[in-house]
């Protein structure tokens, strides 16, 4: 965490503390010692439904959208609000009723489409400390999002996951595991998303189910399973091509092995695939006669 010292006084210091996704709190230091936190002005808000209009505004005016980039910032610290202090009835409905906003209610690159955005991610942050009917109720809702034909939302809906990820690796396993078989191309893109995240790379076990997982969807993709349209598959092998390179960086000989496997393939997509993972600097720089060697079957 951050601490940027933004005045003094004879009587005290304003510090305000931010992290990677923006400003959290105000710290005000009083010379005798004594401190008082005081938060923005929107998590008082999204305690009482009187405010729920105002928060509401608040999110739309500042969402960046329409844009090229949502404000992430805002979303992030609105999400990580509910790690802590878990929402009150009304606001567990109100984000419920935002993240199933359909694509007509809140469609893509327009400042509706923050609300969703947010709640999803809001969810993912709150899971753990969910409770019975309302984890189930997330899960429905990740599960939906992830296929949403609104990329943004897709977006976090893999975000959410990672979320649930960096609390508990072992949730993400018991998922992808019982959901991977009858997943579409959609939600496995989304498995892979959540999985590319380096926070969850830091042990080699987790590395050793994301590149068993990649196994799996390279098996399945080479065979044209599951059905899918053009941009469904595009989609996924568009995330394929990124993730992969991150599995393989962390455990190169298991990982370049794989690569291996599917360089030899005749299929273009796959070829594609495994080219482009090599073409990551993560892979040129550190692992250059790796790179060559299995540059040379395709």
């Amino acid at each position: 965490m951050v601490k940027l010292e933004t005045g003094s006084t004879s009587n005290r210091v304003v510090k305000i503390h931010e992290n990677a996704f923006g400003v959290i709190s105000v710290e005000i230091h009083a010379r005798n010692g004594k401190e008082q936190l005081i938060s923005p002005e929107w998590l008082e808000w999204r305690n009482d439904c009187v405010h729920f209009a105002k928060l509401r505004n608040f999110l739309l005016d500042r969402s960046g959208l329409p844009g090229p980039r949502a404000n992430l910032g805002l979303a992030k610290s609105f999400a990580n609000s509910f790690v802590k202090q878990p929402p009150s009835e009304a606001m567990w409905k109100l984000l419920l009723e935002w993240a199933n906003l359909s694509a007509a209610e809140a469609p893509t690159n327009n400042s509706g489409e923050f609300l969703p955005f947010c709640s999803v991610l809001a969810l993912g942050a709150y899971y753990l400390q969910a409770a019975g009917e309302r984890k189930l109720e997330i899960v429905a809702v990740l599960k939906e999002t992830m296929s949403d034909s609104r990329w943004r939302i897709r977006e976090s809906a893999a975000s959410a996951l990672q979320s649930i990820g960096e609390q508990s690796f072992q949730q993400l396993q018991i998922w992808f595991e019982e959901w991977l078989e009858d997943a579409n191309c959609l939600e496995r893109r989304a498995f892979v998303a959540a999985l590319a995240h380096p926070p969850l790379l830091k042990d080699r076990n987790h590395v050793h189910f994301c590149l068993s997982i990649a196994e799996r969807i390279l098996d399945d993709f080479a065979d044209r399973k599951p059905a899918a349209t053009d941009e469904e598959a595009r989609i996924l092998s568009t995330g394929l091509e990124y993730a992969i390179s991150l599995f393989v960086e962390k455990e190169p000989e298991r990982g370049f092995a794989l690569l291996k496997k599917y360089a030899v393939s005749n299929d273009k997509r796959m070829k594609k695939i495994i080219k482009s993972n090599l073409s990551k600097s993560r892979l040129c720089k550190k692992y250059a006669p790796q790179v060559e060697e299995v540059s040379a079957l395709l």
